[in-house]
């Protein structure tokens, strides 16, 4: 049983927590799942299935802490032996108040059969009063009146429909409560819980990284006032400043030309070689790098 529990996967452990949700009545049988004349040991592993299928430490569903409370709650319900008796012998009572009915409609419609043949027997006259007593069945209000939507007038044209599309169309609203099953059900409440989930982390995550962000800053600003008599940003304006003055206090040297004629005279040694290198022109280095890269086999050709 715990290794089966283990292995559900969380569409299993969704479904079973929207299960134990829609209860109608809050009875304990229709909670666990089970029969009332179920045993109290198969009862007993029932429970425990269900309570290891929707532990709020295991089932992620935002629903599965109630839905575990109130599994509970039936369980020590069926437990107690009185509480069980009365349950089961209010069971019985409506289930035999079922079958009555169902027999006797069975004896009316064959009362009215009768009389539509000409047949009369003792006791049909009873049977078809207690029929016409009957005040007809009354429908919700829901299944008489249209939603608001779909009034005429209400800018949306009539028509008629007979099944659902699981896709939405315009004028005609979220038909998934018809389409879905339980297992889309299921599936979409974990989405929503993963969504608003990963929302609170993120929001999380940012307010952690701005606190964090202010505490460095507060500690550059601690650090400057208590070490620095001045910022970085002040000594490195200072610095250009001074760089600048430096600058414009420095001449260029004059060369000896200047004065003496209008324009530089032509120098052949300087001019000449003004941003060339220096290369000493070595025959035999030359000859040994030539015939390094195009020598081939045992053969070397010298080009020099």
């Amino acid at each position: 049983m715990v290794a089966e529990a283990e292995t559900a996967n969380e569409a299993e452990r969704f479904e079973e927590v929207t299960r134990i949700m829609g209860v109608e009545g809050d009875c304990p049988y229709d909670v666990i799942g089970a029969n009332h004349n179920m045993s109290a040991e198969n009862i007993k592993k029932r429970y425990w299935k269900l309570s290891l299928f929707v532990h709020p430490d295991k089932c992620p569903h935002p629903q599965a802490h109630q839905a575990f409370i109130k599994l509970n709650k039936a369980f020590k319900e069926l437990q107690d032996p009185e509480k069980r008796k009365a349950l089961d012998e209010k069971i019985k009572l409506k289930e035999e108040q079922e079958k009555f009915k169902v027999e006797l409609k069975a004896m009316q419609e064959g009362a009215q059969w009768r009389k539509s043949q000409g047949i009369l027997m003792e006791g049909d006259d009873e049977l078809l009063a207690d029929m016409e007593v009957k005040a007809p069945p009354k429908r919700d209000e829901w299944m008489t009146t249209l939603p608001p939507e779909r009034k005429p007038g209400g800018g949306v044209p009539m028509h008629s429909t007979k099944t659902f599309s699981r896709t939405s169309k315009e004028g005609r609203g979220d038909t998934s409560v018809w389409t879905d099953t339980p297992s889309d059900r299921a599936q979409k409440a974990k989405m929503n819980y993963l969504e608003a989930y990963s929302e609170t982390s993120a929001l999380a995550s940012t307010e952690e990284e701005k606190k964090g962000a202010r505490a460095d800053a507060d500690l550059v600003d601690k650090y400057n006032k208590e070490k620095r008599s001045k910022s970085l940003v002040q000594k490195h304006q200072e610095e250009g400043k001074t760089r600048a003055k430096k600058k414009s206090k420095q001449q260029p040297e004059k060369e000896e030309w200047v004065g003496e004629h209008p324009w530089k005279p032509w120098d052949r040694e300087k001019d000449l070689v003004a941003g060339r290198q220096n290369i000493k022109f070595d025959s035999e280095n030359m000859a040994e790098g030539l015939s390094s890269r195009f020598s081939s086999g045992n053969f070397q050709r010298n080009f020099l």
